[in-house]
């Protein structure tokens, strides 16, 4: 009997130890190969449905004919800048087909314009697109335009910029002479006295009358220039070296800015402004 229940207070005696809560002893660390240089090779594996932006933008170019844009749309590779202050129609832009010919119809209400400091004559009507050839950094643009007899009209700017900042432009006035603005953002200003400077030319248009303007700029020999087609040859309007507002901080010692955006504006003038538009085309110089 004693030895029964000795061997029972054993067997609590080791059920209870077994059970009893042991102290955890520190935990090991080791060293982990990569910890340092988790890019190295062996360490890293890149996934293969990883698709890595270049930094590099590719380059290309633009060559609006209108031709397979759909009548009485929007040209599709266009943008057109309204905002909830704009009527639903205060500005439009839609593909119209003549003679099988298609192209833009713009059109501006003249009555709002976005907000920008030192109360600028800012734009109603801003209709850009883009295209880069900022590795190549020249190139030549055209434009059609043609102001019409049966509907109203007022000036009408087009050209290259930089962004907001104007590289050159033919500015036709509400009295159908042509003037080059060159430089100076286009619908504001900075107040560093970059606004731009205006030339005149001899050239005055007729409405109903198609007419092809060209830009240039290369960035390598500082030059922009402007030129009107007459006949079948391009007559100079203007030459010239890019704008100081074409540079880095506006200074004269910063690298010019090529332009990437091609635009055309109409002014906020409180009355409906038509205009029509054809290939608009962009190039690289020389080619």
């Amino acid at each position: 009997m004693k030895k029964s229940i000795l061997g029972v207070l054993i067997g609590l005696v080791l059920v209870l130890s077994a059970c009893a809560e042991k102290t955890p002893g520190p935990d090991v660390i080791e060293d982990y190969v990569c910890k340092d240089t988790p890019l190295s090779t062996g360490c890293y594996v890149p996934s293969d449905d990883l698709n890595f932006i270049s930094p590099i933008a590719d380059e290309y170019t633009i060559n609006e004919t209108f031709e397979t844009d759909r009548v009485n749309q929007m040209p599709r590779n266009w943008l057109l800048y309204r905002n909830e202050e704009y009527k639903a129609d205060g500005v439009k832009a839609t593909i119209i087909e003549k003679n099988g010919n298609r192209y833009v119809e713009l059109f501006s209400d003249g009555l709002k314009a976005p907000m920008y400091p030192q109360s600028a004559p800012n734009p109603t009507f801003i209709f850009s697109t883009k295209f880069n050839l900022d590795l190549d950094r020249k190139g030549v643009a055209y434009a059609t335009v043609m102001l019409p007899s049966d509907k109203p009209t007022d000036s009408i700017a087009f050209g290259v910029s930089t962004g907001a900042v104007n590289t050159i432009q033919a500015v036709i006035g509400s009295d159908l002479k042509v003037q080059i603005k060159v430089g100076g953002p286009f619908f504001y200003y900075s107040g560093t006295a970059d606004g731009g400077d205006t030339y005149a030319t001899s050239v005055t248009i007729l409405k109903d009358t198609w007419y092809t303007f060209k830009f240039e700029w290369d960035a390598s020999t500082n030059v922009v220039s402007a030129h009107i087609k007459q006949g079948d040859a391009f007559v100079s309007l203007y030459s010239g070296a890019f704008h100081v507002s074409n540079r880095v901080n506006a200074l004269l010692s910063g690298a010019i800015l090529v332009p990437n955006v091609f635009r055309v504006t109409m002014p906020r003038n409180y009355t409906y402004s038509y205009a029509y538009i054809d290939d608009v085309i962009v190039n690289r110089k020389g080619v």
